[in-house]
């Protein structure tokens, strides 16, 4: 039996043929049928034809997941003790003045900077209560919009939350406060003693800068050099095959003359012969002439072209003591700074203590804010609401139940991802492809036509007859808010369409050879005949191309034999 799958031509319009006011019987003479018309009009509208299957419809599904990080309970505490501490063990000018004068005060430094290490933050737990369900406000089947109340949770438990949240931004604040003000006298003692042992070295980077710019500007003189160099070459070039071709053309005038001059008879033709002969010296003359030129400007390419190469070998040189000479700079620039080293270093190691400490502290304090911020975009109130519109397929949590981070709250149908699925036989494949538009109408909305496009189709599958088959899947785009699972519905796989164009049922053409006619009434209620020209067919509708405009009745003629 052949199956469903067929070519078929289908309409994508949604405005439906007008379907005549009455009819009017004929009766021929001597004749037993019964003529009658019915009247219909032409309409402007799509023209489709494609590949029709059934298919029932496909939601997909979302989670909805409780995704406040429970680990926000962890707080990071400044250890102020330690802090003052730190500042106590000679951090103040004195003692880091001390440090860079000499001796063993350097040792004395370091100790300082591993002491303010220290005087970081060190971490703390807190402890609170779980989340816990007090009331399910939503069951399966129910449809919900983003906002409405999916749980209410105990409210001892959420106020222990949001008291917690709260506290770690205060608290964490308060510590973040405490160790810019640990820095400040840090930071400036390091300032100064770093100040004080690189201002020796300041020369370094000059020097360094002076050798720099001159090996970069010999490249620049040597890219200048290249590029006249280049430039003188074309116009050489140029000249030369100017002078060649006036060389060439000379040849060729010397040769006609001497050939005149040699192919006439001196006695009989005297003044010819001298003509011709006064012609050929000229043109040698001027031959010479442009062979000296020629070969000058040849000397001058060659040498040109030697320029070209010397320069150029000039430009790669220059670029490589640029680049060695760099190297070399660098080198001497790390040498002549190497006897400061150990300041540089000291002040490195200070600041970077100092602001790793406080980085560490920012990120606790805003790790903080953010976990309280977080916690308004869950729970509002002591409620928990629903991120997305749709019907509820599975509630996961029943009354009493914890709530843990990444816990599934509720499923629900997505309504953007609405697909058919349907097999298409391999005949048909070849008009399909990924992205191919695609209409769908649903028995449950006859005047609706659904936009769709193909975003799958299968690796080819063999039933137990030997058929071959795709899977293709099709995705539904717009409004689809009145779709259901399981609904079903017959897509289209669009082949051809013409679109916006005037035309009548395919029953009211008549067909006479080439030409193609309608009926219609005259102003007197005459039926006669109107020659169209016709176009695409869907099959039912025939478009019209000339002789009819939108709105015209046209009649369908049916013969009915009297019993």
């Amino acid at each position: 039996m052949k199956k469903l799958t067929k070519k078929v031509i289908t309409i994508i319009i949604a405005v439906l043929l007008v379907v005549a006011i009455g009819t009017i019987a004929v009766v021929s003479g001597g004749s037993e049928e019964e003529v009658t018309y019915r009247e219909t009009e032409v309409v402007r509208g799509d023209l489709v034809v494609g590949i029709s299957e059934s298919g029932s419809v496909d939601v997909g599904t979302v989670e909805q997941v409780f995704e406040l990080d429970m680990s926000a309970l962890q707080r990071a505490e400044t250890d102020s003790g330690q802090s003052e501490s730190a500042s106590g063990q000679g951090m103040g000018g004195g003692d880091m003045l001390g440090a860079s004068a000499g001796g063993s005060g350097g040792l004395d430094m370091f100790s300082q900077i591993f002491s303010m290490a220290g005087s970081g933050s060190g971490s703390g737990s807190g402890t609170i209560g779980n989340l816990t369900v007090a009331e399910v406000c939503v069951s399966v089947g129910q449809q919900v919009q983003e906002g409405d109340i999916l749980y209410l949770l105990e409210e001892e438990s959420v106020a222990e939350l949001q008291e917690e949240l709260q506290g770690n931004v205060e608290k964490a604040e308060a510590d973040l406060n405490a160790v810019y003000a640990d820095q400040t006298l840090s930071k400036q003692t390091a300032q100064y003693t770093y100040d004080s042992s690189v201002a020796y070295g300041s020369y370094a980077s000059t020097e360094y800068n002076t050798t720099v710019n001159e090996l970069q500007n010999a490249v620049t003189e040597a890219e200048k050099a290249l590029e006249t160099a280049r430039s003188l070459l074309s116009s050489y070039r140029e000249q030369l095959e100017l002078i060649e071709a006036d060389y060439a053309a000379a040849c060729e005038v010397l040769e006609g003359c001497e050939w005149s001059r040699d192919n006439t008879d001196k006695w009989t033709s005297t003044y010819d012969y001298v003509t011709y002969f006064q012609m050929a010296e000229t043109a040698q003359s001027n031959v010479d002439s442009l062979e000296q030129k020629k070969e000058q400007l040849e000397q001058n390419v060659e040498q040109a072209e030697q320029n070209v190469t010397t320069c150029t070998r000039q430009l790669n040189t220059a670029k490589r003591n640029l680049e060695s000479g760099k190297l070399d700079a660098q080198e001497t620039l790390s040498l002549r700074q190497l006897a400061y080293d150990t300041a540089q270093e000291t002040y490195d190691i200070a600041i970077g203590y100092l602001e790793d400490s406080a980085a560490e502290q920012e990120q606790t304090y805003a790790d903080a804010k953010e976990k309280w911020e977080e916690f308004g975009s869950h729970i509002d109130g002591n409620a928990v609401k629903a991120n997305y519109n749709g019907v509820i397929t599975e509630v996961s949590l029943e009354e009493g139940d914890t709530i843990q981070t990444n816990d599934v709250l509720v499923t629900l149908y997505d309504m953007d991802e609405v697909s058919m699925t349907v097999s298409v036989d391999e005949e048909d494949i070849s008009d399909i492809a990924v992205g191919s538009a695609a209409n769908v109408s649903f028995t449950a909305y006859p005047d609706d036509i659904f936009e769709a496009a193909v975003t799958e189709i299968s690796d080819a599958e063999t039933d137990g007859n030997g058929n071959i088959t795709y899977e293709v899947t099709i995705t539904l785009q717009g409004d689809v808010s009145g779709l259901y699972q399981g609904m079903t519905g017959e897509i289209t796989f669009i082949t051809k369409e013409s679109k916006e164009v005037l035309y009548v049922s395919n029953r009211a053409i008549i067909r006479e050879g080439t030409t193609s006619y309608v009926k219609i009434k005259d102003e007197n209620g005459k039926v006669r005949q109107q020659e169209v020209t016709t176009g695409f067919s869907d099959g039912i509708n025939v478009e019209i191309v000339e002789g009819l405009s939108e709105g015209d009745v046209v009649l369908i003629e049916s013969k009915v034999s009297e019993s």
